[in-house]
C-alpha cells in the first residue's frame, strides 16, 4: 500500500527555487512577448506589471496556504485541505489536463526546430523527444530536479545578459530612446483596450510557478521551500520581466516589433550582435526542454495525488522502491501527451485546437480556487486575496473582449462541467 511518505524527499531549496524560476520564465516569454508588444505598445508594461501582480498574489495566496495546511501539500492538498474534495477533484483533473496538452505543444516546438538539422521523420522526433524527457523523469526526483536546475539557470543567464547589453547599450550609443516610444503612435497606439485585451497572453507565459508547490512535497522542508519560493516570485518578475520588456521598448520601436519573431532577437540583431540567432536557439530550446521536463513530473505527481484521494485508480499509487518514483504515473502521462501530439497532426484544428482551448479557461479556474481556499483558511491580509479576484475577473473580461480567447472560457466552462459531473456521477474509490 503506497503512502505519501514513500515518495522521495530528495529536493533541496535551490531545486525548488529554481523550478519555480523555470514554471515563471518560458518558452513564450522568449517569443510570446512579441505579440504583446505588437498590439499593446510602450504601455505594455503596465499590462506586464499587472499579470506580474497576479502571478505574485496567486504565489502569496499558496505560500499562505502553505504555512497554514498540516504536513506536506502541493497547491492541489492546499485545496482539498481547504475546499473539499470535490474541488480538489475538479482542479486536480483540469490541472492534469493543462499540462498534458502543454507537453504535446512543447513537443511540437521542440521537434519543429529540430527537424531542419536530424533527417528523422517528424512522428518518430516527436517521440524520442519524449523517450528522452521522460527518462529523465524515471531516473531519480533528484536528477529532474538537477536537470531543471540547469534549465532554469541557462534562462535565467540568458536575461541577465540580455540586460547587461541593453543597458550598455542605452549608456554607450545614442539610442533615440524618446522617439522609440512616443513618436510611433504614443505609449497607447490601440487604446486602453488594447493593454487589457493582452494580459491574458501575458498571463499564459508567467504560468507554471505552482509546480514548486509541488516539488517542494518531495523537499527536506516543504513549508519554508514554498516560502523561499514564493518570496523570490517579486524579484523574478520584476527583475526579469518588466526590466527585459523595458529594455526592448527603449531599444527599439515597438512598431517594428513583429508577433511571432522574438523581440529580443530583433533588440540583437539591431546591436550587431555575434551569434545572437545561435544563442537565442539554444535558450528558446533549453526553455521547451524545461517546460517538458517540468511538464512530466508535475502531471505524474498529480496523478499519484488524486490517486491518493480516490480520484484516480489506484494503480497509479505505485510507487517503485528503490527510485521512490510514481513510475506509472509517469509512463501514463507522456503516453497521454504522445496522443495529444498526435492529434495535432491528425486534426491540428479542430480537435488539437479545441484541446488547446481549453487550458486559459482551466489556468483561470485553478488560480480561483486557490484564492478562495486562501480566503476560507487565512482572513489576515484579506484584500490581498481580494485584490488577486479583482485581477482574474480583469483576466476574464480581457479573455471575453477577444473572440479568440472568449472560446477558451465558453470550452473551458462546459470542460469543468462534464469533470463535475463526473465526481458527481462517476463512482469515485474510497481512499486507503
Amino acid at each position: 500500500m503506497s503512502q505519501p511518505d514513500q515518495l522521495a524527499h530528495s529536493l533541496r531549496t535551490r531545486h525548488v527555487v529554481m523550478i519555480a524560476l523555470g514554471g515563471v520564465i518560458g518558452a513564450g516569454y522568449f517569443i510570446g512577448a512579441s505579440a504583446a508588444l505588437s498590439l499593446g505598445g510602450p504601455a505594455v508594461l503596465l499590462s506586464y506589471a499587472l499579470a506580474g501582480t497576479l502571478v505574485f498574489l496567486v504565489n502569496l495566496m499558496m505560500r499562505d496556504l502553505a504555512l497554514k495546511v498540516p504536513g506536506r501539500a502541493s497547491f492541489l492538498g492546499q485545496i482539498k485541505y481547504a475546499l473539499g474534495e470535490r474541488a480538489a477533484f475538479v482542479a486536480g483533473w483540469a490541472y492534469w489536463l493543462t499540462w498534458i496538452i502543454a507537453i504535446a505543444v512543447e513537443v511540437i516546438a521542440v521537434a519543429t526546430m529540430l527537424a531542419p538539422y536530424i533527417p528523422l521523420p517528424y512522428a518518430v522526433l516527436e517521440i524520442l523527444i519524449m523517450v528522452l524527457m521522460t527518462g529523465v523523469n524515471l531516473m531519480s526526483v533528484k536528477g529532474y530536479g538537477e536537470f531543471e536546475y540547469w534549465f532554469s539557470a541557462i534562462k535565467v543567464l540568458a536575461i541577465v545578459c540580455f540586460i547587461g547589453i541593453g543597458v550598455w547599450a542605452l549608456l554607450s550609443r545614442p539610442i533615440p530612446v524618446h522617439e522609440n516610444l512616443f513618436a510611433h503612435g504614443g505609449l497607447l497606439p490601440h487604446g486602453w483596450l488594447a493593454l487589457l485585451a493582452v494580459i491574458p497572453t501575458i498571463l499564459f507565459s508567467m504560468g507554471g510557478s505552482e509546480i514548486s508547490t509541488v516539488a517542494a512535497v518531495e523537499s527536506d522542508n516543504t513549508e519554508q521551500n514554498i516560502v523561499r519560493a514564493t518570496r523570490s516570485i517579486a524579484l523574478r518578475i520584476g527583475g526579469f520581466y518588466i526590466v527585459s520588456i523595458a529594455l526592448v521598448l527603449c531599444l527599439v520601436p515597438w512598431s517594428d516589433v513583429v508577433s511571432g519573431y522574438s523581440p529580443f532577437l530583433l533588440v540583437l540583431h539591431r546591436l550587431h550582435v555575434p551569434f545572437a540567432d545561435v544563442a537565442l536557439a539554444v535558450v528558446v530550446m533549453t526553455a521547451a526542454l524545461s517546460s517538458l521536463n517540468s511538464g512530466i513530473y508535475v502531471t505524474s505527481r498529480i496523478l499519484y495525488e488524486l490517486a491518493e484521494s480516490g480520484s484516480a485508480p489506484k494503480l497509479f499509487l505505485t510507487v517503485d522502491t528503490s527510485t521512490k518514483l510514481p513510475r506509472r504515473a509517469i509512463l501514463v502521462s507522456a503516453l497521454a501527451s504522445i496522443l495529444v501530439a498526435a492529434v495535432a497532426v491528425l486534426s491540428p484544428t479542430l480537435i488539437f485546437g479545441l484541446l488547446v482551448s481549453l487550458t486559459g479557461g482551466f489556468m483561470v479556474f485553478n488560480n480561483t480556487m486557490i484564492v478562495a481556499g486562501r480566503l476560507k483558511l487565512v482572513r489576515e491580509s484579506a484584500w490581498r486575496a481580494y485584490a488577486a479576484l479583482v485581477l482574474i475577473a480583469c483576466t476574464l473580461v480581457a479573455m471575453l473582449i477577444q473572440p479568440e480567447t472568449r472560446s477558451q472560457i465558453i470550452l473551458g466552462a462546459g470542460a469543468l462541467l462534464l469533470i463535475f459531473a463526473a465526481e458527481r456521477f462517476v463512482p469515485r474509490r474510497q481512499p486507503d
